[in-house]
């Protein structure tokens, strides 16, 4: 290597180490003393509504799970509204013109009320879609679209604690 491409090297090095010395990235239950609530405390007071049929049964029952992984001990501040809505599509047919794999879809529109408040603090949808194959044994199809059932549930209920997360990281803006 030749003196100017180590001076290029060792320069594009410098920029990088001061670019990643700058970087901010902190965990979103980080606990930061005079910088907002325990985002931990305020989530387990967060009461999830029931959700029709099994599926949303599923899907309250994973959201108590992740909002509140110890149980609540305080009187819920907030109630969480879900929707769900579910789908299945075919997603891949085979040369036989049968259907081989199956995309289930979940959409789930979500409102956080404070309890009093005349509006809602948050609204939002999140969607997860997942495949499972049709095989023929129908045992095996069956289970195979639960695990799929199962893992979008799973995203479901992940990504609706994020934006909670987030929603109370970055200051409540309640009406």
């Amino acid at each position: 290597m030749s003196w100017p491409e180590r001076l290029t090297a060792a320069v594009i090095g410098l920029l990088l180490g001061a670019m990643l010395a700058g970087c901010t990235l902190e965990p979103v239950h980080a606990r930061r003393p005079k910088q907002g609530p325990d985002i931990t405390a305020v989530m387990a007071q967060i009461e999830v509504e029931p959700i029709p049929d099994r599926i949303g049964m599923l899907l309250r029952q994973q959201l108590q799970e992740r909002l509140a992984p110890e149980g609540s001990r305080h009187p819920s501040e907030y109630q969480l509204r879900v929707r769900l809505q579910s789908s299945g599509a075919s997603a891949l047919i085979g040369r036989s013109e049968t259907v081989t794999r199956t995309d289930l879809a979940f959409v789930a529109e979500f409102e956080l009320w404070k309890r009093g408040g005349n509006r809602p603090a948050l609204q939002g949808w999140v969607r997860s879609v997942h495949s499972h194959d049709v095989l023929d044994s129908a045992f095996a199809t069956r289970a195979a679209e639960r695990a799929a059932r199962e893992r979008g549930i799973q995203a479901l209920s992940t990504r609706i604690a994020r934006r909670l997360a987030l929603h109370f990281r970055d200051g409540e803006q309640v009406g």
